[in-house]
This record gives structure tokens, C-alpha cells and sequence, in this order.
């Protein structure tokens, strides 16, 4: 087990040096450079101040005036002037290695969100639903990415540590002999003490993990500024604060605890600690009077005491540092490495440029958290190149998960979907979604400019010019910019100082060319006019079809019969089921219960 444990921290420090060194190796390694200079000068400053000690001793007794240029030209002053060299060098190589490792924390933050980021837009809703997942999610920005970097300090500092502390004791070895090695053992009550309370801490904050969603969970809600209208005239904020303070002082009132032993425990081991270590100066006392040895040369060997306490104790602290780091950075690695069914299913076949045919066989779905409960029963659908079909049905109908399972955002469990005769499982990763152009019924207000918000979808860094005006033509939206007065520049949503809020069916137009910006082969629209009238939404589907032309498809997925009428097929979704399906004149004249739903619909 403890071999085991010693095996993962050496693969993660491993990762970690791999992260750092192989993504800004220019940078770490003049660092550590400037490590070993600035350490040097260190070392040899205490030998040269020695000496400077010395000579200027020898001054005060022999001069009895003092003259420049007598000066100048003595040891006294050589020994000053290489000491405010090394002074100097060892001053610069310090604050430039402060400037380094901001570079390196900067980017190590922003290269390190991107992989989390990255890593969410590659997995699959059947991922980010888990605990486990989200609790990395939660965790890794929290407490992990701050510790790659300590993890790598604490690495550069071992190194320039070990320099220091082999260097003082080679000199004190020479004058003290092999009591130096004294010195290895006045810091280990400190260390042992600081490492297992450490520990503690890391342990209590990995349980709290739970507490610490939720906790981000209030505090989004209280601050998202879309929120602000029910929470301020409702006062429910007065509920959320509440809950927050509760909630943090409950974890607050562990985290303090366990803090305060830590302190109280370092503080005793520290009083032990330099205790034994100046017992060991006034050993070095009694060498020096017994060798004779002069006052310069017993303050070097008390700075060099000095030097090898602190760099024994950086060694062992730093290792202790890094061992607990490691737990952290862990659910980092462990984030970014983790495999979902996405990654572990899927093959190697690349679609053709063309419309595939999309069909469903035998198609039954149940959520993973309730597996008996199956949502999607024994479905199938059928969606030729060029086709458009809708779905229809009320509530709990199970349209809406179909929308889940088109995007690929779930596994299956039984039955078939294909693509062009492919199982999905067997497809190219993303293979998928490159075929597929999406507007959801809970769609996203980007507070970003209005351009943006729809040319965000686009696979290309430069913007599709006449395609975005085509589109925004098609979805309403240079019609309403002229009626709100705002242009493509416009930021949108209260995010900002500057931002202009929408309403809801101006926002739900950006979403429409957002999704046909993308430009895909088959298009999705779930609930697309949810807050649009029906004039305009009449003339956006009509724009939408002369848009996807004969050639790409569309599912359209509602719970109104209007528009209806437009479509080759309809699908009517009751209970997970397709009750009944085909055209619109098919169904009418079948008079079943399509038909029953469009005359309450009328009468309505």
C-alpha cells in the first residue's frame, strides 16, 4: 500500500515536471540558472564578508587616521566591493526569477483552465452528470492548479537548496568535522510535525469538496445578473445568504480548526528546532577558542550554520510540501486523463461531405442514475438526405431526450443509431457533431457582442461574412437591431457596464442564426419559437427551409401543430413511444391523434 502510494506521487511529480519543463522549458530552466548563480553568490558572500570582517578589525587597531586612497587600495575595500558585486548579482537573479515564476504561474493558470475547459467540451452529458466528474470539475481550479506550480517551486528549490546546504556543510566540515551532520537532525521535528498536519488539512478539504459546489452553486445564482429581477423583488437573496453563510461557516469552523493545530504544532517544533540548533552554535564557540580560529572566520561559520539549517529544513519542507501538493494536483491529472464513454467508444469511420441518412432502430434510453426507468422505448426513426421531419408531443413526452441522443450526449444502451449505416459507436470521434447544426430550447445568452454571439458557432478563426448577414437576415436579427438601435459591435446582456439586454425572442433569434451560422448538413431546432409571435416565426421557418434547400435535413422538435403542415414526416411522441407518424395529410386524414391535438390546438 505505501509502496503503491510512493509509485502515484513519483508518476505525478513526474507530470508535473513534464507540464512545467516541456511546456515553458526557456523560462524554467534560465530560472534555475539563476538559482544556481544567486546561490552562489550566496555562499561565497559569506567567505568574502569573513574576510572583510578580518581585515577591517586589523584597520581599526593599526590605523590611526584615515585616508582614501590608503583605503582604496587595501584588502578592506576589495572585499567590499565583492561583496556589493555579489550583492548585486545575487539581487538580480532573485527579482528576475520572481518575474519568471509570474510568467510561469500565469500561464501554467491559463494553459491549465484551457485542458479543463477542453476536457468539458469533449465529454458527453453521460460524463459531466456524474458526481465524480463534476466533484474534479469542482476540485481542480479550486485547489490543484495553484499546486502544479508550488510542486514545481518546491522542485526548484530542493535543487538550489541541495547546492546551498553541500556547499556550507563542505566548509563547515572543514573546521567542524563530522558533527555538521548534527544539523540533519534539528530539523526533523518540525518537518514530521508540519507533514502530518499538512495532511490533515488536505484530507478535510478533500471531504468538503461536496460543500464546496454547493457553495459556488449560491454564489452563481446570487450573482448571475440575469437572475437579479426574482431574486431582488421575490428577496429570496436574503434566503441565499443564509444558506451561504450557513453552509461556509459549517466548513469554515473544520478548516480553521485544522489550521490552528497546524500553527500551534509548527510554532512548538520550530521553538524545538532552533533550540538544538544553537546549541550547536555555542559548540562552534568552543572550537574557536580551542583552534584560535579569528572573529571573521567564526562569523562565516555561524552564517554557514546558518545556511545548512535553513537548506536541510527547505529539503525536507519542500518534500513534505510537494508530498501534499501531490494529492492535490492528483484530481488535476485524474480530471484531465479521465476517460468517458466517449473516448472509450468509438471507431475510426469518417462520413462523406454529403447529408447521411440518420435512422433510429429498436431505440430504447433509460438515464444512467435510474436505469429501471426507460425514457426513449423501442423507437424508430427515419430521416433521409434532404428530408425535414418534426416531432411532436406535450410534456415528458421524451422529445427533448431525443434531442440528448442525437447530440451524441449519451451512450446506448439497446438498439441502433446510424449514420449513413454506421452505428454512431463506430464513428470517428466528433465524427458526429461535425455533421450536426443545433439550436436547444435551453439555449445560451452570450454576453458578448452581438456578432459574436452568432459567428461563435462558426468552425473558422475569420468570420463568414455574407454567411452571417444571410443568416441574421434569416433569423430577424438585423430587423430588430435597427428597432433597438445596436449594431454588430453591441455588447449584449447587464455582464458589462456597457451591455444592452435583450428580450427573450430577440435572444432566442440570435440563437437561430447562431445555429445556422454553423452551416452544417442536418439541423435540429427544439422548441425554437418559444418567444417569437407567429408571423415572424412563420417567416423564419419558411427562410430556414429555402436556406437548407433539397439537399440537408432538418428535425424540427415542438409541442404546437403550427407548422406542421411544412413537413415530408411527423413523429408524434407520447410517453417515450412514437404513436403515430407520417405527413401531415397522412395524419389528418387518419384523423388519429394528431389530428385530436390540432383541433384542441385551434379551439385553444
Amino acid at each position: 500500500m505505501i509502496l503503491q502510494k510512493i509509485k502515484q506521487k513519483c508518476i505525478t511529480s513526474v507530470k508535473v515536471l513534464k507540464f512545467v519543463y516541456g511546456n515553458y522549458t526557456f523560462v524554467a530552466i534560465l530560472r534555475d540558472i539563476l538559482f544556481l548563480i544567486s546561490t552562489f553568490a550566496e555562499i561565497y558572500g559569506i567567505t568574502v564578508l569573513g574576510k572583510f570582517i578580518d581585515e577591517a578589525t586589523k584597520i581599526f587597531l593599526e590605523w590611526k587616521s584615515f585616508e582614501l586612497v590608503q583605503f582604496l587600495g587595501s584588502e578592506v575595500f576589495l572585499y567590499l566591493a565583492l561583496i556589493l558585486t555579489l550583492s548585486v548579482v545575487a539581487l538580480v537573479c532573485t527579482k528576475a526569477r520572481e518575474y519568471l515564476y509570474n510568467v510561469i504561474y500565469e500561464k501554467v493558470w491559463e494553459d491549465a483552465q484551457c485542458m479543463i475547459v477542453d476536457k468539458v467540451s469533449r465529454s458527453n452529458l453521460h460524463d459531466i452528470e456524474k458526481d465524480e466528474f463534476q466533484d474534479k470539475v469542482t476540485y481542480a481550479p479550486a485547489f490543484s492548479m495553484a499546486r502544479i506550480i508550488l510542486t514545481y517551486d518546491n522542485f526548484s528549490t530542493i535543487l538550489s537548496s541541495t547546492l546551498r546546504l553541500v556547499s556550507a556543510l563542505a566548509i563547515l566540515y572543514s573546521t567542524m568535522g563530522l558533527s555538521v551532520l548534527f544539523l540533519l537532525i534539528v530539523v526533523l521535528p518540525e518537518v514530521i510535525v508540519v507533514h502530518l498536519r499538512r495532511r490533515n488539512i488536505r484530507e478535510y478539504q478533500d471531504s468538503g469538496v461536496g460543500k464546496l459546489r454547493f457553495l459556488n452553486y449560491i454564489q452563481n445564482i446570487a450573482l448571475t445578473v440575469s437572475n437579479f429581477l426574482e431574486l431582488r423583488v421575490n428577496n429570496i437573496y436574503s434566503h441565499l445568504k443564509r444558506r451561504y453563510v450557513n453552509e461556509y461557516d459549517e466548513y469554515l469552523d473544520g478548516y480553521l480548526n485544522s489550521q490552528f493545530l497546524f500553527y500551534r504544532d509548527n510554532i512548538s517544533a520550530l521553538v524545538v528546532g532552533q533550540t538544538l540548533k544553537f546549541v550547536y552554535i555555542i559548540y562552534i564557540v568552543s572550537v574557536t577558542l580551542v583552534k584560535g580560529i579569528s572573529f571573521g572566520s567564526f562569523k562565516a561559520l555561524y552564517d554557514y550554520v546558518d545556511v545548512a539549517y535553513s537548506s536541510v529544513l527547505n529539503i525536507l519542507n519542500s518534500l513534505s510540501l510537494i508530498s501534499n501538493n501531490l494529492g492535490y494536483v492528483d484530481k488535476f491529472f485524474e480530471l484531465i486523463e479521465y476517460k468517458g464513454f466517449g473516448d472509450q467508444e468509438h471507431g475510426d469511420i469518417k462520413l462523406a461531405n454529403h447529408t447521411p441518412k440518420l435512422e433510429f432502430k429498436n431505440l430504447s434510453f433509460a438515464y444512467p442514475d435510474d436505469p429501471s426507468t426507460k425514457i426513449l422505448k423501442n423507437l424508430d426513426v427515419e430521416l433521409n438526405p434532404g428530408e425535414k421531419i418534426a416531432f411532436f408531443g406535450g410534456d415528458g413526452s421524451g422529445k427533448s431526450t431525443t434531442v440528448k441522443i442525437l447530440t451524441g450526449l449519451y451512450p446506448l444502451e439497446k438498439g441502433g443509431y446510424l449514420l449513413d449505416g454506421h452505428q454512431t459507436k463506430d464513428l470517428d470521434r466528433g465524427e458526429l457533431k461535425r455533421k450536426l447544426s443545433v439550436i436547444f430550447q435551453d439555449f445560451i445568452n452570450y454576453h458578448f457582442s452581438l456578432k459574436e454571439n452568432i459567428v461563435i458557432s462558426g468552425q473558422r478563426i475569420n468570420v463568414e461574412n455574407d454567411l452571417y448577414k444571410k443568416v441574421s437576415d434569416i433569423a430577424g436579427v438585423n430587423k430588430f437591431k435597427k428597432m433597438v438601435h445596436i449594431d454588430d459591435t453591441s455588447i449584449l446582456g447587464k455582464t458589462f457596464a456597457s451591455g444592452r439586454d435583450l428580450s427573450p425572442g430577440y435572444w432566442q433569434r440570435l440563437a437561430i442564426a447562431r445555429m445556422l451560422y454553423r452551416n452544417k448538413r442536418i439541423f435540429i431546432m427544439d422548441e425554437p419559437f418559444t418567444y417569437i409571435d407567429d408571423v415572424s416565426a412563420e417567416d423564419i421557418i419558411n427562410d430556414i427551409f429555402e436556406f437548407l434547400g433539397k439537399d440537408r435535413s432538418l428535425i424540427f422538435i415542438t409541442r404546437s401543430t403550427k407548422h406542421l403542415e411544412k413537413f415530408d414526416r411527423i413523429y408524434y411522441f407520447e410517453n417515450g413511444r412514437v404513436i403515430e407518424s407520417g405527413s401531415w395529410k397522412e395524419l389528418m386524414k387518419s384523423k388519429g391523434r394528431l389530428y385530436e391535438e390540432s383541433k384542441l390546438q385551434k379551439v385553444s
